[in-house]
């Protein structure tokens, strides 16, 4: 009897454990096709303000009812910003404030590099109605021998006395106006803008009487290709101007904006740099439990890297040129991009991203300058799971 309850014992003991561990594979997770997470495309606009000489400014930056200020290097971001189009405008002290329009799609992040020029400079005519102005334009840092003189001159009776003519350098043909260059169909072989000035009143009402002479002094070389036009309602059209030498004299008979064009041209081609991320992968493949993926932070460019120095005026000019058309200065800025997932176990995921670069490359006279622009960040972010790919943006 004792050996029947014995073995009987041992025997409930067994079936016990065997139906144990049923129950255990029973409840057991299948890891090896755990549906992985996908995450959420975030964007961001992000930019640098300049002078013209590449140095960040102090300034803000609006978009769209909201404002950003600028870091000590002239860099500002938005962030979360959700897709569509958007106006962004960047303004600072004693600057002309520029416009853009920036448009948000996909998982793009968009870069505005711009670059603000100083506000104009203003006489005061004389008794006699007479006026006289000289600018300098500004240049680069450290690229000097780019600098143009330029002169204002206005006869006795161009104006009346202690009417205030404001003269404004032109740089860039991004400027509203500034936009008909190029398109615009000339006689000349000009066709790049190599500085240009904007004469205006302070009293709108006022006209002149009598046309004014705006000098500028060039080098020699690049005298001869120049060719001058002036904005008349709402186009470019030929200017009267003159040569000689490096002086270019051009009639000014009106308020309104006159333009220096050379024979320089630009090309452009498109490539891009990968965008390092840290940390760039989680593996939770095998792991014990849920991973959390809060961010990770990231670096890229920001602005033009022009390696060329200007070791004559040409040179130094088509420096002038390519900075005016792609941003002025280079600097590297940081981000953070939001992830916000778990990771459950089986899967896992990476981030990684591209970076738009742009050299643009001026040349005249049998010279040429090249500068790289660093634009818009594509972020890209992949999870898995032990069998196959899962999400992505």
């Amino acid at each position: 009897m004792y050996e029947f309850v014995k073995k009987g014992a041992f025997m409930l003991l067994v079936a016990g454990l065997a139906w144990g561990t049923a129950s255990c594979d029973d409840d057991d997770p299948d890891y090896s096709n755990v549906t992985p997470p996908e995450v959420a495309v975030t964007h961001s606009i992000s930019g640098r303000v300049t002078g013209i000489d590449g140095e960040g400014l102090s300034a803000t930056v609006s978009m769209n009812g909201t404002s950003a200020t600028t870091g000590s290097d002239g860099t500002f971001v938005f962030e979360n910003v959700a897709a569509g189009t958007y106006t962004l405008k960047a303004e600072a002290d004693g600057k002309i404030s520029k416009e853009t329009s920036v448009t948000v799609s996909d998982s793009n992040n968009p870069v505005w590099n711009v670059t603000l020029s100083n506000e104009g400079t203003t006489v005061t005519a004389n008794a006699d109605g007479s006026a006289n102005a000289d600018v300098t334009s500004e240049t680069l840092k450290g690229n000097e021998k780019g600098k143009i003189a330029m002169s204002l001159t206005a006869p006795a009776g161009a104006v009346e006395a202690g009417e205030q003519i404001i003269v404004t350098p032109i740089y860039s043909t991004d400027e509203v106006e500034q936009a008909a260059l190029r398109s615009v169909s000339t006689k000349a072989v000009g066709s790049t803008l190599l500085i240009g000035t904007r004469i205006s009143s302070s009293n709108a009402s006022v006209t002149l009487q009598k046309p004014v002479t705006l000098e500028y002094d060039v080098d020699p070389e690049i005298a001869g290709t120049i060719t001058a036009q002036k904005y008349v309602n709402g186009i470019w059209v030929d200017a009267e101007y003159t040569v000689e030498g490096g002086k270019v004299s051009v009639v000014a008979d009106q308020f309104t904006s006159y333009s220096l064009l050379c024979s320089a041209t630009i090309s452009l081609s498109t490539t891009s740099e990968a965008v390092s991320f840290t940390p760039d992968s989680w593996d939770n493949l095998y792991g014990s439990g849920d991973m959390a993926v809060p961010s990770a932070s990231y670096s890229y460019k920001i602005g033009t890297d022009i390696s060329s120095s200007g070791t004559n005026k040409i040179t130094a000019y088509l420096i002038e040129i390519v900075a005016r058309a792609a941003g002025a200065g280079v600097t590297t800025a940081t981000g953070t991009y939001p992830i916000n997932v778990t990771l459950p176990v089986g899967t896992a995921m990476n981030i990684s991203g591209q970076q738009e670069v742009i050299t643009l490359t001026a040349s005249a006279l049998g010279r040429s300058v090249s500068g790289k622009q660093y634009g818009t960040v594509s972020v890209i972010t992949r999870t898995w799971n032990r069998q196959h790919t899962g999400g992505s943006n």
